[in-house]
């Protein structure tokens, strides 16, 4: 597909990203084998003092990956890689704010759904610092709490000297799996823990057990498991007794883990299958577009409600930007009867807008990382003048 008709398409579309974590690479890893080694762990027949050891070892090497790299402590450690990957996240911002604030057509709502299976805290990071609006659920200013039908809601600013009102353009985000900044209270309410104090309390349980009683994480579950019995040998060791505290500040988490029984782990389910239907009711509307980013559809849930709206909805176009040509084929095959699905790979994507690229000067893409796929949003933001904004 050739630029100009994808621009075209988000002149009048309801927009949508589905976004995952290949976008906050290299600073976050990715899930990697994590989600089939504990899918595979739970079925596994080995002794509970084992086991324990292996989930807790995965566990600790996801937190350790994922999550604590968050903590403003740890971004002094590696803040050159931090500063690449949030000047992604919040050029990414501003680009799609330029983007909806100037696309014609004053019935066109000026909101954006992000949807995204990352827990990290990158977009609520760079939308302070790019001063967008972003709203991401949470409602109150001492004590926020989260709630769904927040996304409904609209904003507008108003003239000190007209009596008229401009809709802002607003970010939503929406995290299907939960966040490492949420926490739950008494009632089952979730609430922003901004500070992250759960994530502290983790490490430090964590840094009271050391790194010496776990083991190295594995491709291999059977790998894992030999590791484990060697650890322990003939030691008279209650694994889950000396991992009790790590469990329980690890399961305090408002997150889905990453297996495959992903809804059956929290009293909290109730707000990941709303936010789900809220993501299969955005696929279902006239016109929608949306766009993915650093996800690879290895969630089976999201997969099929985005291949059951391809086939259901001739109106929407998923635009997918395989990181590398050779991400082409798993694309193709998870959707390969869908004609509403376009995969951009940097050869096709150079091939079809040869011409224009050489126009405005851009440079052939390499990869669709985040700074590939900002370069094509970008060279969008310029083509949709601010003088086409109708609704202004």
């Amino acid at each position: 597909m050739r630029i100009e008709k994808l621009k075209e398409f988000i002149q009048s579309a309801n927009i949508n990203f589905l976004i995952g974590s290949g976008l906050s690479r290299p600073y976050l890893s990715t899930l990697g084998d994590i989600e089939t080694l504990l899918a595979d762990l739970n079925d596994n027949k080995e002794s509970d003092n084992i086991k324990s050891l292996v989930k807790g070892s995965i566990y600790k090497s996801y937190f350790i990956q994922v999550m604590y790299p968050n903590i403003d402590s740890e971004k002094a450690k590696n803040i050159g890689i931090y500063q690449q990957v949030i000047d992604q996240y919040s050029f990414f911002l501003e680009q799609w704010n330029q983007i909806i604030h100037n696309r014609g057509g004053s019935l066109l709502a000026k909101q954006l759904n992000i949807y995204t299976t990352n827990i990290d805290t990158f977009f609520e990071n760079s939308a302070e610092k790019c001063k967008v609006e972003l709203n991401d659920g949470f409602k109150g200013s001492v004590k926020p709490i989260f709630d769904e039908g927040n996304f409904q809601k609209s904003y507008t600013k108003n003239s000190v000297h007209f009596q008229n009102s401009t809709e802002l353009p607003v970010f939503n985000l929406l995290k299907m799996h939960g966040s490492i900044n949420w926490s739950a209270n008494e009632y089952g309410q979730i609430l922003n823990d901004s500070r992250l104090q759960l994530v502290d309390a983790i490490s430090k349980e964590l840094s009271i057990i050391g790194d010496d009683f776990f083991i190295s994480l594995k491709d291999s579950l059977s790998e894992m498991i030999e590791d484990a019995k060697t650890k322990i040998g003939g030691q008279k060791i209650k694994v889950g007794t000396r991992l009790k505290k790590f469990f329980d500040a690890y399961e305090k988490l408002i997150i889905v883990n990453p297996t495959k029984r992903k809804f059956s782990e929290t009293v909290l389910d109730i707000h990941f299958y709303d936010l789900m239907r809220m993501f299969s009711n955005s696929l279902e509307k006239e016109n929608s577009l949306l766009m993915v980013m650093g996800f690879s559809f290895g969630d089976e849930h999201i997969a099929s409600i985005v291949e059951r709206a391809t086939r259901t909805n001739p109106t929407l176009l998923v635009a997918i930007f395989a990181h590398s040509d050779a991400d082409e084929e798993k694309y193709q095959t998870k959707f390969k009867s869908n004609s509403n699905v376009v995969i951009f790979t940097p050869t096709n994507f150079n091939s079809a807008n040869k011409e224009a690229m050489e126009k405005f000067g851009i440079d052939n893409i390499v990869e669709f990382d985040f700074s590939g796929i900002n370069k094509v949003f970008e060279w969008i933001s310029r083509m949709i003048p601010v003088s086409f904004n109708y609704g202004k």
